[in-house]
């Protein structure tokens, strides 16, 4: 049988060199002979089985492989039956068993057969495990992890990537081992990514990539890139993604992988076809990328389907609503043409997880198949529910195009029911928006709202997970309308509290948190700090402080957000945070949709009422100018102005509550909306907001509630350096002096020493220029060159008291699932209780008096709001309708309320 093990040879060697048609002409008269001993025909009939798997021939390539598990088990009982047998050395019948079973198994998965493909990896495993093949039982756990991802049972899937990696170290070294690490770690990534662990998923795809690349795995390493690309599309990272499924396109196609071409070029033309209409190049990059897509991927009938869905959806969104209707018409969704319904049993794949491919196969994820070729293949999968809720979603988009709004009711509904939210809670936000969308413009509020307020907490869970900065706000970007209809409809209800909990959701939750914790952040954080704080000071060391942010950036949300936890701001807590007497007002805007703010009013009796006000353009303009920084601007005269913007974010209600006088107190959420504009000279009823009520600001409500829970801490002594060169540095020396004699006043060289071991202080004043920077680059100048950065801040030690009466420095800046990390926040994170803070530029000396009464006032036992309202009204007295920048740039940020039981700012201070 010589001849035959070496056209066996042969033909393995033109299958590794992508040779289908010449290995088939060698294959051929060999699974024809019936004179072959049963070892070698058996391993005939498995290269033939890989060989019709290439070609998409699941049947044969399947009664292939039951004809090696029966021959090979016949074998091992008639051995077994022999009388007096010895210890045989022969053919190794239980090994070509299991690699049938295993191969088996592989295209029963391919053809959609999943129970049966679980059955026959079970087998197989079992085999494995007892002669202690551990690559092959190993091989066997990684094609059921991929089976579980098909069901969608990914508790199972992790349950089975668990055992596979406790089982890793136990197979011998080699190659194919070295590929069944690579393909735990894809298979890890998966799960990761539909656990929504991006961090975790990225980090384990580049240990596969790498090695695959080392193996020379090509399908591997392309299903690496695709798997990227899915990674970051799912947290927004547009350019990313692109570049991803673009390599991993041109990978397919080197590597003789059409179907795995097709797959990416696919998800090329759905992402362009989010841009369109917008973008007039879309529609048509998109088609030549779906149509391509059918080409390369013509004979898998998912590919075809969904290429079909995709171009009746682009045929929508460009108005030609006839050929869609033909082209949904045209797929086996129901008997009946013109309504929607469940599609047909189709293979639909699963491009996202499932591995395969014979070295020359359509898509292959992996190369650990056994019997020394290192070769699985793909073909489709089950019905995939999503896909099918795809169909009847876009039958419902069309109706909507049509308008026919019942119908497109309908079919929302549909999609709806064919999907399992906890399993794929992406496509059910999708539905629900589409569902509320709809309902809330037939007036049935009460149900959109509770399909708009799941569409968002769906969404938001997902976003909730992320650690990156950029990935959070590249997510919440993406999927804001849900949060802006779950709002409108709120509004639209008059549900205050379903409001307030949609509103407080990703705002500064990590910041509350740390704060709450009273936890710290780590040495490697400090390090960095230092390492920034140096290039800065570096000659030449410019290019490297991009890269320095961004991974402080990093770091520092991935620390804060160790803390946050997946529940809503507590409103029965915010609400017994407040004062006696207080109110609660939470204002906020998204920064694409800024005509449009929410007003959410917390009132003493416990009550929280909503709505929603497009704020004038005049007023929008104007608020720009202030978010903008713009110079000298809170210097003009504007009344007129703060009487408008008093109009559109202050609810009536409670403007009638604040003009009944007793000023109780008011705690501003000041959201994207009000974070630098001086809020305490906002107009309502011809007054000044500082004159109806005791103002302190946040950025976020959560923040105020975790403040405000947080137990005094008194300290002794204050320390303060005030900069020569400001106007009226000597006249605010003399009264900070006389209203705390013990003051110690730091040269510049002292400030960050102090700061490190700050906590036991009552207070520290840095009266100091500031600048307009966001983030952690923003910043208190010490002296020239010397800049004391909000990054610098959160390595400190700080007292409850944190004066930083300088220009810009309480600007705050609000964004959807970005952590509003600047200088009062960091001040806040490192022990203060309260941050008194230039929300403008204040550099004249009429600050410096108004911050000599301010001194006077606190020592003198007034609490920090009314210390600085207390001045502010003095000047009005004085001088009457004046600027903003002359008496309103100065804010109380944090909680500057008095405590019950706490010693007052004076008795601290005076210490």
């Amino acid at each position: 049988m010589d001849d035959a093990e070496a056209i066996l040879a042969a033909a393995t060697a033109r299958v590794d060199r992508h040779d289908l048609p010449g290995a088939r002409r060698l294959l051929a008269p060999l699974v024809s002979r019936n004179d072959l001993p049963v070892p070698l025909r058996a391993r005939v009939l498995l290269e033939w089985g890989w060989l019709l798997g290439a070609e998409q021939r699941h049947e044969e390539a399947a009664a292939a492989f039951a004809e090696v598990v029966t021959l090979t088990a016949a074998m091992e009982k008639a051995e077994a039956q022999r009388e007096h047998a010895k210890p045989r050395s022969g053919p190794d019948y239980a090994g070509l068993r299991s690699e049938a079973l295993l191969e088996a198994g592989i295209s029963a998965r391919y053809a959609g057969r999943l129970d049966d493909a679980d059955q026959l990896l079970v087998a197989c495993g079992a085999i494995a495990a007892g002669r202690a093949d551990h690559l092959r039982e190993g091989q066997a756990l990684a094609q059921r992890a991929a089976v579980a991802h098909q069901r969608h049972d990914f508790v199972r899937a992790r349950e089975h990537l668990d055992a596979l990696a406790a089982l890793l170290p136990r197979c011998p070294p080699h190659d194919r081992t070295e590929q069944l690490r690579a393909d735990w770690a894809h298979r890890a990534a998966v799960s990761a990514r539909l656990a929504f662990d991006f961090d975790r998923a990225r980090e384990l795809l580049t240990g596969a990539g790498d090695r695959y690349a080392a193996l020379g795995r090509r399908i591997g390493a392309a299903n690496i890139e695709r798997e990227k690309g899915a990674v970051l599309d799912q947290v927004g990272d547009e350019a990313g993604a692109r570049q991803a499924y673009t390599k991993a396109f041109a990978l397919y196609l080197r590597a003789g992988s059409p179907l795995g071409a097709a797959h990416a070029a696919r998800r090329l033309g759905q992402m362009r076809l989010l841009k369109v209409p917008e973008d007039p190049d879309a529609a048509g990059y998109a088609r030549r990328r779906f149509e391509q897509a059918l080409r390369l991927g013509a004979a898998e009938p998912g590919n075809r389907l969904l290429c079909a869905l995709f171009l009746a959806r682009l045929e929508r969104l460009t108005g030609d609503l006839d050929a869609a209707h033909a082209r949904l018409a045209a797929l086996p969704i129901s008997d009946d043409d013109e309504a929607p319904g469940r599609l047909a049993a189709l293979p639909i794949s699963d491009d996202d997880d499932a591995p395969g491919g014979h070295a020359a196969l359509p898509i292959s994820d992996d190369d650990d198949a056994p019997g020394g070729h290192g070769r699985h293949r793909r073909s489709g999968g089950g019905p995939d529910p999503r896909h099918l809720s795809q169909a009847v979603l876009e039958w419902g988009m069309l109706e909507r195009a049509r308008g026919d709004r019942a119908t497109a009711i309908g079919s929302f509904r549909q999609a709806l029911a064919l999907l399992d939210a906890d399993r794929d809670p992406s496509a059910a936000s999708i539905a629900h928006y589409q569902l509320a969308f709809d309902l809330i413009q037939d007036d049935e509020v009460a149900e959109a709202k509770r399909h708009a307020v799941e569409a968002f907490r769906l969404s938001e869970e997902a976003g909730r997970r992320l650690r990156d900065p950029a990935d959070r706000e590249t997510f919440y970007r993406d999927t804001r309308q849900a949060y802006v209809l779950a709002l409108h409809c709120a509004a639209r209800d008059a549900d205050g509290e379903t409001a307030f909990r949609v509103s407080t959701a990703a705002r500064a939750e990590a910041v509350a948190a740390f704060i709450r914790q009273g936890a710290r952040f780590s040495p490697e954080l400090h390090a960095l700090v230092t390492e920034l704080a140096l290039a800065r000071r570096t000659p030449g060391a410019a290019d490297r402080l991009p890269e320095l942010h961004r991974r402080l950036d990093r770091l520092a949300t991935a620390e804060l957000r160790r803390g946050a936890v997946a529940e809503p701001v507590d409103l029965a807590a915010t609400r017994a945070s407040l004062p006696p007497g207080g109110h609660a007002l939470l204002v906020d805007v998204l920064e694409d949709e800024t005509s449009i703010a929410n007003r959410i009013w917390l009132a003493p009796d416990g009550t929280v009422t909503v709505d929603e006000v497009t704020l004038p353009p005049r007023v929008r303009a104007w608020l720009d100018r202030y978010h903008a920084a713009e110079a000298g601007l809170a210097a003009t005269d504007q009344d007129d102005d703060l009487a408008a913007l008093g109009a559109a974010v202050v609810p009536a209600g409670l403007a009638r509550e604040l003009e009944r006088g007793g000023a109780p107190a008011l705690v501003i959420s000041t959201g994207g909306v009000l974070g630098p504009v001086p809020v305490a000279a906002i107009r309502i009823g011809g007054r000044y907001l500082v004159e109806l009520a005791r103002i302190a600001v946040v950025p976020a409500i959560g923040l105020w509630t975790a403040l405000r829970g947080r137990p005094p801490r008194p300290g002794a002594g204050v320390a303060a350096h005030l900069d020569d060169h400001l106007p009226g540095t000597r006249r605010e020396r003399r009264f900070l002096e006389e209203a705390f004699p013990g003051v110690r006043m730091i040269a510049p060289s002292e400030i960050r020493p102090l700061l490190a071991g700050a906590a036991g202080l009552a207070a520290v004043v840095l009266s100091v220029h500031g600048t307009a920077a966001a983030g952690l680059d923003h910043a208190l100048t010490l002296a020239p060159g010397d800049a004391l950065t909000a990054a610098d801040l959160l390595t400190c030690r700080l007292p409850e008291a944190m004066l930083m009466p300088a220009c810009w420095a309480g600007r705050l800046d609000l964004r959807a699932a970005a952590e509003p990390l600047g200088l009062p926040t960091a001040a806040l994170l490192a022990g203060a209780r309260w941050v008194l803070a230039g929300t403008v530029d204040i550099a004249t000396t009429t600050t410096a008096s108004l911050l000599g009464a301010f001194y006077r006032e606190l020592a003198g036992g007034a609490a920090p709001v009314d210390a600085l309202r207390a001045v502010q009204l003095g000047y009005l007295r004085r001088r009457g309708p004046m600027p903003p920048a002359t008496w309103a740039g100065l804010s109380v940020v944090g909680d500057g309320f008095p405590h019950s039981g706490a010693p007052s700012h004076s008795q601290a201070v005076r210490s």
